[in-house]
């Protein structure tokens, strides 16, 4: 989205992140995530869609993020960017969501952002590994060598 806001003043930034978010359907989902970034929230003064579970304001904003188009980018696999969409959806907004769930979900977004998208299999493995309680380096090593040699 930098490329929209390139030489906006910041009254000319935040006019089009509103549009952009009042529109989420007709928009690529990074754009609308961008968009709420530069916006805040009347209720909770936190960045729109990323306040506490509760926030009217936030919790509308967060369910309409969905709404956005989502394409998965050329040369990636099927799902890549569905499951970057997610993983970016619960980091910026983890209320509800267990620490390892969210660390696992953290851990993932560079091998997601190479446009890596791990299997089924290796997904499981990697949770399996953290419910027998592994390390955050172990885990670490679960995916980033084991989804694709991806470097942290």
């Amino acid at each position: 989205m930098a490329g929209e806001f390139a030489g906006a003043s910041a009254a000319e930034e935040r006019d089009l992140a509103e549009m952009v978010v009042d529109e989420p359907d007709k928009h690529l989902w990074r754009v609308v995530d961008a968009a709420y970034d530069r916006l805040t929230c009347a209720e909770c003064g936190g960045r729109l869609s990323r306040g506490p579970a509760g926030c009217t304001g936030c919790d509308l904003a967060n369910g309409f993020r969905y709404v956005a188009i989502e394409i998965d980018r050329p040369g990636v696999p099927p799902g890549n960017e569905h499951a970057l969409r997610v993983n970016v959806s619960v980091v910026r907004r983890p209320y509800g969501i267990s620490e390892g769930e969210l660390l696992l979900r953290r851990l993932s977004l560079p091998v997601l952002l190479e446009g890596l998208l791990p299997t089924v299999k290796q997904a499981q493995a990697t949770k399996a590994l953290y419910n027998k309680g592994a390390g955050i380096d172990e885990l670490t090593a679960a995916v980033y060598d084991g989804w694709g040699g991806v470097s942290p």
